[in-house]
């Protein structure tokens, strides 16, 4: 089952707060905002009705035409100017009555009559009794099972004003987190659970100049403890266990900071009350900044204390540095129906302490640390522990913005589509999708096997100062270590490739049928270094069993950012194979499998009859990777490899600790022979025969075994070529995301964008790309494609992570720059590019 599809539907969301500064109360506002921002820039027709601003226009667009807000209830905000819960009672009661006939006429009935399903989604107890109403609304007019509902709770407030049996009735109640969902049983409803989000840019890593200097103001040094909440004055967040911890790491001998920001409930005074109790000092900070500046200067002025309160409001771009400056950043509410703060503190770096009740982004240890009970030793204990182990400090940051990343705006706007996909096609609303039916028994009868031949041009580390205005010639020995090439070059010929073309040409005359594609960036060093290889690999494409495959010429990541040249440049491809062995492939392999619409179409543009994708399951949904796809009634084909028997070999072959270890080609080839659709594709690097996994492991035993087990199971090999004369008649429609699909780690782009560190040399990438294609020079330009291969990414997967994704990360990183440190590989790196740059910047064209 798939999410739902722009064009598709056409969504309102309901609340009584919005953008307005006039409508903005508290985190109901930030919430809809980003939503239908999200929604509107995935291009969704989006329309947000809220409470507005009295002198605004009553209906405004946004995000091209997109997103339209309607201000309702205006005629009443003119007479509370105070803001949208003033005069609460008299505009929940206008936009009960007038909201859902408004909904019914000028929005509902055209997304009927267009043959588009029309989408409610309301927020909050204000917007109960519309909901109910709208309900009733569209079953006198036999429309309500053309139309999804839904209703959230962010939390539990005035819940004892809602009918929850005309609500439940009346719409598909969601929820936060699971603690409101088990809060929520209480009531006799069983809520679907759709997670808050954060917007991206708080991903972003807080400049490091902001932490020191925040923490400068405050006179922290090795010695203090900085800690630090933001929240209501309320018991439930907890505060004097808060208050109670910083006083007994006082009690220790160690100095506290602890900077706070609460708000004018009553509580407050009893917070102040105990803190005076238990010895420790206040300042109270007042006014209103106007800069990051002037707080600084506030915080360095201010009389010494223990606590710092400020009575004024913090912005997020000032949270964020105090977030990332302190030790603990105290988000442990007793009640938290999600708790955004510290998802947003976490996203910001922060080491992050939280209660044990919403918050479901907190794994304990790994991204926050979660408390299981309201004695303050819990916090001292845990913090002090944190401080002994300074790695485990970082890495525990770290792992808070990976985590926080879980809960962009754009994931969670996955998991809703989903959700109400499944409420459409459940109550029919959406068709269901039509089963796929192959051969009676069901089982694969046809097996794919493609390998790439790949070896990247490596960086030479240190970085080379690039004299200004030189030729590319001399700027290429300065970018790029030829000997090292040469050296890793040598050593898989003698491990890999000699060994494993002879196996495979061996195994060609037993039935076995292989696709395989080169870059030709390794075909440029197999002619400069290794004729006789060369020579081996024209063999094996020559073979009638064979099937030459076009893959993206430099492995590079041009095609996120020119598709243009990029069709070009697999044209480009295709010419230089054709010249080199005879053949013109008909099938291509993009870098690191990427697929994505853009990509799809552009490469249909190129004249190519198929394309390889990874067959993820967020990629194919409820689709198997075992059957031919399409994409938007599209010309070109897709074969999805099976990423999980494809990794099996590719990946985990060697790895003893795998249940599956060790891998015999018998229990292999059941594996496929029992797997149902049509065919399946197993893709891997060609170099996994002898370089990642040693001839030692058995790899080669059991290449040379899988024919005879594959075929002695009544499953015939072969090509992509032959899969499309067999299948193309019957492929399959495969609505592909937007985002770019790969075959590495997740099956995302974050393998490669996962760290700063990556993204950084992503955006030196391009740049040098277009400073390189603004001399006009072809030699510059293509110097820039090979700074631009995914390896260059690859190699660099490891920076602040853990795990297996970062050993292989390690492992293909040269062994050579590993003498530098982990931090000076970073940094020459980028310099690099930085110095590519600098040496392009005085040409002219």
């Amino acid at each position: 089952m798939g999410g739902l599809k722009p064009g598709e539907a056409v969504i309102s969301v309901l609340s009584f707060e919005g953008p307005d500064p006039y409508a903005q109360a508290g985190g109901l506002a930030v919430r809809v905002r980003h939503l239908t921002e999200t929604l509107a820039l995935r291009g969704f027709r989006t329309h947000l009705f809220f409470v507005g601003a009295p002198d605004a226009p009553g209906r405004e667009e946004r995000v091209e035409g997109r997103l339209v807000l309607h201000r309702w209830c205006q005629w009443i905000s003119a007479y509370h100017p105070m803001g949208v819960y003033d005069g609460e009672e008299g505009k929940r009661q206008d936009f009960t009555a007038t909201v859902p006939p408004y909904l019914l006429e000028e929005i509902i009935r055209p997304a009927l009559e267009a043959g588009q399903l029309p989408v409610i989604l309301a927020e909050e107890w204000h917007t109960a009794e519309a909901v109910i109403r709208l309900d009733e609304l569209l079953r006198a007019r036999g429309w309500r099972d053309r139309c999804v509902i839904l209703w959230n709770a962010n939390n539990t407030m005035s819940f004892h004003r809602i009918d929850w049996g005309r609500l439940s009735a009346a719409a598909q109640l969601t929820t936060v987190s699971r603690y409101m969902k088990h809060q929520m049983w209480k009531l006799g409803v069983n809520p679907l659970v759709i997670p808050n989000g954060i917007p991206c840019a708080l991903l972003e890593p807080v400049p490091p100049e902001q932490i020191s200097a925040l923490r400068q103001a405050l006179g922290v040094d090795e010695r203090t403890i900085m800690l630090f909440k933001v929240g209501r004055f309320d018991p439930a967040k907890r505060w004097l266990l808060a208050i109670e911890a910083a006083a007994q790491l006082k009690a220790m001998g160690y100095r506290v900071v602890f900077p706070l920001r609460g708000g004018i409930e009553p509580h407050g005074q009893e917070v102040f009350a105990r803190t005076q109790a238990l010895g420790l000092t206040v300042t109270h900070l007042s006014g209103s900044p106007a800069s990051w500046e002037d707080l600084l200067r506030m915080l360095h002025e201010a009389s010494h204390a223990d606590l710092y309160s400020t009575g004024f409001p913090l912005p997020q771009e000032w949270l964020r540095p105090f977030y990332a400056a302190a030790d603990a950043v105290l988000a442990i509410s007793g009640h938290e129906p999600f708790g955004l703060s510290g998802l947003e503190a976490m996203a910001a770096g922060g080491v992050v302490f939280t209660g044990a009740t919403g918050e479901e982004y907190a794994l304990d240890g790994q991204a926050a640390i979660v408390l299981d009970t309201d004695r303050p030793e819990e916090i001292v204990l845990r913090l002090l522990d944190l401080r002994a182990e300074p790695a485990r400090m970082e890495a525990l940051r770290a792992g808070a913005r990976r985590r926080a990343a879980d809960f962009t705006w754009p994931r969670v706007l996955e998991i809703l589509l989903e959700k109400i996909s499944f409420i459409a096609r459940a109550s029919g609303a959406l068709p269901w999708p039509k089963p796929i039916f192959s051969r009676p028994d069901g089982r694969v009868r046809d097996v794919v096997i493609y390998t790439i031949v790949h070896q990247p041009r490596r960086l030479r580390l240190p970085a080379q100062p690039l004299p200004r205005g030189a030729p590319a010639a001399l700027l290429a020995q300065g970018l790029f270590d030829e000997e090292m090439n040469e050296r890793y070059f040598r050593r898989a010929a003698q491990r890999c490739y000699y060994p494993a073309i002879a196996r495979f040409q061996a195994m060609l005359d037993e039935g076995f049928h292989l696709a395989i594609g080169f870059s030709l960036t390794f075909l440029e060093q197999a002619q400069r270094w290794d004729e006789e290889l060369l020579d081996r690999f024209r063999d094996l494409v020559r073979h009638p069993h064979v099937e030459l495959v076009a893959a993206e010429p430099r492995h590079s990541m041009l095609l996120l950012w020119d598709l243009p040249r990029f069709i070009q440049r697999m044209q480009w491809a295709a010419d230089q194979l054709e010249s080199l062995f005879g053949i013109r492939p008909r099938i291509a392999d993009t870098t690191e499998m990427m697929m994505s619409p853009a990509i799809y179409h552009a490469l249909d543009q190129a004249d190519f009859a198929a394309a390889f994708l990874d067959g993820r399951p967020w990629v194919l949904e409820w689709r198997q990777p075992t059957y031919l796809y399409h994409h938007n009634r599209g010309r070109m084909k897709l074969l999805a490899r099976h990423h999980q028997l494809s990794d099996d070999v590719g990946y985990r072959f060697s790895n003893r600790s795998w249940e599956g270890w060790p891998l015999l080609a018998d229990r292999y080839a059941e594996w496929l022979a029992q797997h149902p659709g049509d065919f399946v594709v197993l893709g891997w690097d060609f170099e996994t025969f002898g370089e990642h996994h040693r001839e030692e492991t058995g790899i080669f035993a059991f290449l040379e075994a899988l024919p005879g087990e594959v075929i002695r199971r009544g499953l015939s090999f072969r090509t992509p070529s032959e899969i499309l004369a067999r299948y193309g008649s019957r492929s399959y429609e495969l609505p592909l995301p937007a985002f770019p699909s790969t075959w590495a780690g997740s099956g995302g782009l974050e393998f490669f964008l996962g760290n700063d560190v990556q993204r950084a040399v992503f955006r030196l990438m391009m740049e040098a790309y277009h400073m390189a294609c603004l001399t006009g020079d072809p030699e510059l330009i293509e110097l820039s494609l090979y700074l631009a291969q995914s390896d260059n990414l690859h190699m660099l997967q490891w920076v602040g992570r853990f795990g297996p994704e970062a050993e292989v990360s390690a492992y293909f990183t040269p062994a050579e720059w590993w003498a530098l440190g982990p931090e000076r590989i970073v940094w020459e790196v980028q310099q690099v590019y930085k110095n590519f740059i600098a040496a392009l910047e005085v040409r002219k064209r």
